[in-house]
């Protein structure tokens, strides 16, 4: 029997499931594993979760997860030889990682490396690059996001046979679950949160990877294309381009709505005659995130670079088309390129054709590149024209996501740590 320790910096709604799977599945095969919580908070990312799940450990270093307080250097070197871990999963290869990766070897264990880095988004370069190398090359197992991800680790001396994939997994079931609980309840819903009754979805943080301005100028050709439409564009987050989105909207005459208080006890809501335009909801946390998608036409991810994108796997699970930039890290595995002549309707990939999307086309979405506002606006208009071709594109999202579940999570996380163990390095 193994100790396993499984670590994220901060703890997010996603690790709490994972966490709980893999625990089911390693305990089968007769191993213990322990979670270890080492932040209370982060510049990035507004998660809350008020209650760790039993059995993780939390050693506080602080609110703010991307430094490594020095005064806590000794203590988190110890942490492994604390806990008795032979194998312990790390995320990443920086700051408080590398002190805990040296922190198991010295207790004599072996080290996995969690990661969701791909070649699009790798950003070291000459002496840093050398020594990112190296430390890679000395995991003894990988456990990466996907196919983009597993190549990369392999270019820099894992072994690709020890690299094995489905680290970014989340809930399916509970997306799929509560979708289809709030379109059960659609119209009571759709008031009290005053959602449109047809609407584009994107959710994520207000920052310049997200490219949301490319969005939002995409929308505006959308809509410009298409003089009958009805249908509106909502975001969902908060970040520091929120001036800037709303200040563009206003350069393109484009209604913007405040919704940040819509859903909330305060608000006496209604669903109103709106005329097409951009609402904002600000943050949501993940119990609230399935109304949205619920009762979107589709979902957008439009990052000029993205290592994964779990807002994707969410927005399948729940059964939504999904409308993904090229450069994300999850679209080689998560928007299966098949040959649409298979899958599609004659009509719709004579429409591909002339609009020259056939080869963005794929059997549960679209690919685009995301400096062409122009690409994204004429897939927008090819899901919004047939409600058949949603349907049958959000059925197809919900069976390719269950390749990235937390079972799956489970089961390939084991299968690393085994690796590891097996390792003589």
């Amino acid at each position: 029997m193994a100790r396993i320790i499984l670590v994220w910096g901060l703890w997010g709604p996603y690790h709490c499931r994972r966490l709980e799977v893999f625990r089911q599945h390693a305990g089968r095969a007769g191993h213990e594993v322990i979670g270890v919580s080492l932040f209370s908070g982060s510049r990035a990312y507004q998660w809350c979760v008020s209650l760790l799940p039993e059995g993780v450990v939390h050693f506080n270093l602080g609110d703010d997860e991307t430094r490594l307080p020095v005064r806590h250097i000794g203590s988190l070197l110890m942490l492994p030889r604390k806990l008795r871990a032979d194998i312990a999963l790390l995320p990443s290869y920086d700051h408080w990682s590398l002190v805990l990766n040296a922190g198991v070897r010295i207790a004599g264990g072996r080290v996995v490396m969690m990661n969701d880095t791909h070649n699009g988004t790798a950003r070291a370069r000459g002496l840093k690059a050398a020594f990112k190398q190296r430390v890679v090359a000395g995991f003894h197992a990988g456990f990466v996001a996907g196919s983009p991800q597993r190549r990369y680790f392999a270019s820099l001396g894992l072994p690709m046979e020890k690299i094995f994939t489905g680290y970014d997994a989340v809930d399916n079931n509970y997306f799929a679950a509560r979708a289809e609980e709030v379109r059960g309840q659609r119209s009571e819903v759709r008031s009290r949160y005053e959602l449109p009754e047809h609407y584009f979805l994107s959710l994520g943080r207000f920052v310049v990877k997200k490219n949301l301005t490319t969005l939002i100028q995409a929308y505006r050709k959308f809509l410009d294309s298409n003089q009958n439409c009805q249908t509106h564009l909502v975001l969902i987050g908060s970040g520091e381009e929120g001036p800037k989105l709303h200040s563009l909207c206003q350069e393109l005459r484009l209604p913007t709505y405040d919704k940040t208080s819509a859903g909330t006890e305060d608000r006496k809501s209604k669903i109103k005659d709106e005329p097409p335009g951009v609402h904002f909801y600000g943050f949501r946390q993940i119990e609230e995130n399935p109304v949205f998608y619920a009762l979107a036409d589709a979902f957008i991810l439009p990052s000029l670079w993205e290592e994964w994108g779990l807002v994707v796997n969410e927005a399948m699970a729940s059964g939504l088309p999904v409308i993904v930039s090229e450069t994300a890290g999850c679209v080689e595995d998560l928007l299966e390129s098949s040959d649409p002549m298979e899958s599609l309707p004659l009509q719709t990939l004579t429409q591909l054709a002339q609009m020259g999307l056939l080869a963005k086309a794929r059997i549960n979405g679209f690919v685009f590149n995301p400096r062409l506002s122009d690409e994204l606006s004429r897939a927008m208009l090819i899901l919004d024209a047939s409600s058949s071709l949603r349907c049958v594109m959000g059925q197809a999202s919900r069976r390719i996501v269950e390749k990235f579940s937390c079972e799956n999570f489970a089961r390939n996380a084991l299968r690393a740590a085994q690796a590891a163990q097996a390792t003589t390095k």
